[in-house]
């Protein structure tokens, strides 16, 4: 009877784990979600955890895994192995029962946890033998107990480990002599308005930053000219549009890289001039490493896998969102969109920290300024859109504000004209300072310069 139960229980494991396995090939996400969760060794079943470590090679390599790509890497690793199992052919029941991979985690929490009691039982088993025998010493068994409890401790943890300050410290005074030698700043980026940058020391990785503004303030128009100059510099900019097609963007980085009349570009067709000079700025775009993607109602769990794929391969350098309130989310019952909303700028955080890159994300501002007495409407913090959860979680927050949309042409205290000025109003910044910094702006507010 016994027997049979453990059969029983053998049998749900092995189901579990090529349900797991299927969940890679097909989902987006499941990769990223367990990579760094499993290993291959504690798959009970060999044939599941061969899958598992082609379908980790792949993503480790920044290629998506699916049935093609993971029966070629299982060739590729062990041949003979592969003939032996036809390919993925064993895996084809279970793939029929598979219709999304929104379980993986808990497949995984499963066979991990399963894998920790063979370990243990194990453990036991040699501790037990041991212990029988007539000439065997207790403090050393207890210490041979410990020992083997601490690696098993140590195997299962996921996170980073604990890090001495010393190997951080060199690390930082490396950090240091690539600025001051002027060789190569890894930990952030420019943005390309050189008062934003003297503020905030520019976008620093691991960090969330939230630009917010009104509806036609420009909010698009300065992350836009963020992305661009970064790029520029070199970096790898993935940039994800939930409001404007992949064409509408297009448009608006030729316009602000020329003098072409943004209304030729979208309403009554350009001269021959205009296209002579669209078709060298195009071809300043061509080795430009920014990535556009366009989905309306785009998941931030596809987001996330996309911008894993990319920083396996080293192309990841700084993400863009534009933005925040489109970014779809499965609501759950009762849920408020300020919980929404937190859930998913918590996320991108965590997405920051994982891709090891800065992550800026553009927001809506609710009217609250628009009904405040003063003539100026100068935005604060608490006149972000579900702001409870942003303004815990982002790094640096900064407003972007137009005078003259409020008919404020001049500065009060110094006279200085505010005509195609604008202001980027810094209201929070973790690691740094705070304060406005100034750009220009062309009439059609479609170019921005350095102030």
């Amino acid at each position: 009877m016994k027997e049979d139960v453990d059969e029983q229980k053998d049998l749900t494991l092995s189901e579990v784990e090529s349900t797991l396995v299927c969940c890679l090939l097909t989902s987006v996400d499941a990769p990223g979600l367990v990579s760094s969760l499993l290993q291959k060794e504690m798959f009970s079943d060999a044939a599941p955890g061969f899958v598992f470590q082609a379908a980790m090679n792949l993503y480790e390599q920044g290629v998506q895994p699916d049935m093609v790509s993971v029966d070629v890497e299982m060739r590729r690793l062990d041949e003979e192995r592969w003939k032996e199992l036809n390919g993925l052919a064993f895996l084809l029941t279970a793939m029929l029962n598979v219709r999304h991979g929104g379980n993986v985690l808990h497949y995984a929490a499963e066979i991990k946890k399963q894998y920790t009691l063979r370990c243990l039982a194990q453990l036991s088993a040699m501790l037990n033998m041991k212990s029988c025998q007539f000439g065997s010493e207790p403090e050393s068994l207890i210490t041979e107990a410990e020992e083997s409890l601490m690696k098993l401790r140590e195997k299962l943890v996921t996170s980073e480990p604990i890090r001495p300050v010393g190997e951080l410290a060199a690390e930082v005074v490396e950090w240091h002599r690539e600025r001051l030698l002027g060789t190569h700043d890894r930990n952030r980026l420019l943005s390309g308005m050189s008062e934003f940058d003297y503020v905030t020391g520019g976008f620093h990785k691991g960090e969330l930053s939230v630009l917010a503004g009104h509806s036609s303030d420009g909010k698009t128009a300065v992350a836009l000219h963020i992305a661009v100059q970064a790029a520029r510099a070199g970096k790898h900019v993935c940039l994800f549009s939930l409001e404007m097609s992949n064409l509408q963007m297009l448009n608006r980085i030729l316009a602000g890289i020329t003098d072409v009349d943004p209304d030729h570009l979208r309403i009554s067709g350009m001269t021959a001039h205009e296209l002579e000079v669209l078709e060298k700025a195009g071809k300043q775009l061509e080795h430009l490493p920014l990535y556009i993607d366009y989905k309306a109602c785009n998941t931030l769990s596809d987001i996330r896998s996309k911008v894993m794929l990319k920083s396996k391969k080293g192309e990841c350098d700084f993400v863009i969102l534009d933005y925040l309130h489109l970014l779809g989310s499965i609501r759950q019952k009762n849920d408020t969109q300020e919980q929404v909303v937190g859930r998913n700028i918590t996320a991108l955080k965590q997405l920051a920290l994982d891709a090891d890159c800065p992550v800026l994300v553009v927001s809506q501002v609710n009217r609250a300024s628009d009904q405040r007495p003063d003539k100026a409407h100068i935005p604060v913090m608490s006149d972000l859109r579900d702001s409870g959860t942003i303004e815990q979680v982002a790094d640096c927050v900064f407003f972007v504000y137009r005078p003259e949309r409020y008919g404020i042409v001049k500065d009060e205290r110094t006279g200085e004209s505010l005509v195609g000025v604008g202001k980027l109003y810094i209201v929070k910044n973790r690691n740094g300072a705070t304060g406005i910094a100034r750009f220009r702006y062309n009439a059609s507010y479609t170019k921005i310069t350095d102030y």
